[in-house]
């Protein structure tokens, strides 16, 4: 419990847990002493280093990073908000880069934190802005209204110059931790909950929101590594292509014991897609089976992932013998899938969306049909 009050940030948080800050920044390891002491915030929201063995940290303190080690505390999640990334601290920032430690004590970065007092990434984005103004001239003798402003308030000399240092900064942290990256919470909304009380629209999304506690996770495994990678959850933008596929499906010598039936597709005369089968004796031979196994037929036909091509109407070839695959007694089939006896029963429209996921979507809506083609 005095971890989880320690780690607990936010205008709630202890006033002993703002003492044990300063108190973890003052017993350092030798390769820390030269990391200055006014960047040093938080053990556990940046890379610097405390001591951790009894003889040279305080028990209290010794206590909460034991308690933290045992338990596998650590900073986890799959997205966080920007309210959140913008709360962490820059300097030393837990997750960035390592290049960052040597960005800490340059003349930009010390103007930075002494005049600027620059703390959080929200900080730093708020100076990089500079850069972005349209009437902001690249060099350190530029007179716009923020380089005016950032003279007289802050008493700097090289407003570009720090504009640059801050976006430097911000280009060590991953995309996860860079305000400046699209975050689900963009374009993930809140699920839209309706009139009915006793359903709900499932809520899919994953930032982390809140306060910086939030972000801490518990019995994690030390031995995997966390990934800084933001997942791409936007909903791909579909643009839906109409096939018209007909489908048809016969049996012989129906409910006895030797029934067989057969499938078929077509697209067009002639079209080498034009598809006719048998229905395998383990599959229940009747035409509503063969029905089903013709959507089938035509939904794996155009799939992307089977296919690159569109449908053409060039005659099949020596290889393409999927025609006389026909059913028992269904007569002889003829070139581009047609034959001499059975009715085509439904028409099946596939819609093929053209998407970025690798998922393929079909709808299939039968319809009667009169024309004479079947397998």
């Amino acid at each position: 419990m005095w971890l989880k009050a320690y780690l607990a940030f936010g205008k709630d948080r202890p006033t002993w847990a703002s003492i044990d800050d300063v108190l973890f920044t003052l017993k350092v390891p030798k390769s820390e002493q030269k990391v200055n002491p006014s960047i040093r915030q938080n053990v556990f929201l940046q890379s610097w280093q405390t001591c951790t063995s009894s003889k040279n940290q305080l028990p209290e303190l010794k206590m909460l990073t034991d308690t933290a080690r045992k338990y596998g505390v650590r900073i986890e999640g799959i997205a966080f908000s920007r309210q959140i990334i913008c709360a962490m601290p820059i300097w030393y920032h837990k997750e960035a880069s390592i290049a960052i430690r040597s960005m800490n004590q340059t003349l930009a970065s010390n103007c930075l934190r002494t005049k600027h007092k620059v703390r959080t990434v929200g900080e730093t984005l708020e100076v990089s802005k500079l850069c972005q103004s349209d009437d902001h001239e690249p060099n350190s003798d530029c007179l716009c209204n923020r380089c005016s402003h950032l003279r007289d308030a802050h008493n700097c000399e090289h407003p570009h110059g720090c504009a640059r240092q801050a976006s430097k900064l911000l280009d060590t942290l991953p995309p996860k931790w860079d305000p400046r990256s699209e975050l689900p919470e963009d374009y993930q909304k809140e699920p839209d909950r309706g009139n009915n009380e006793e359903w709900s629209q499932f809520d899919n999304r994953v930032t982390t929101s809140g306060t910086i506690a939030e972000i801490f996770r518990i019995f994690t495994d030390s031995e995997i590594a966390t990934t800084n990678d933001l997942p791409n959850l936007r909903p791909a933008e579909e643009q839906i292509e109409k096939i018209n596929i007909s489908t048809a499906a016969s049996c012989v010598r129906k409910g006895e014991s030797d029934a067989r039936a057969g499938a078929g597709i077509y697209f067009k005369d002639a079209n080498q897609l034009n598809r006719s089968a048998k229905l395998p004796l383990f599959v229940d031979q009747s035409e509503k089976a063969g029905e089903a196994v013709a959507v089938k037929l035509a939904a794996d036909i155009i799939d992307p992932k089977n296919h690159t091509e569109e449908p053409s109407n060039q005659p099949p070839g020596p290889n393409n013998t999927n025609n006389d695959q026909r059913a028992e007694g269904q007569g002889k089939a003829t070139p581009g899938g047609t034959s001499q006896s059975g009715n085509l029963k439904n028409r099946c429209n596939l819609h093929r969306p053209h998407t970025t996921t690798n998922t393929p979507s079909y709808w299939c809506e039968a319809k009667q049909h009169d024309t004479i083609t079947s397998i």
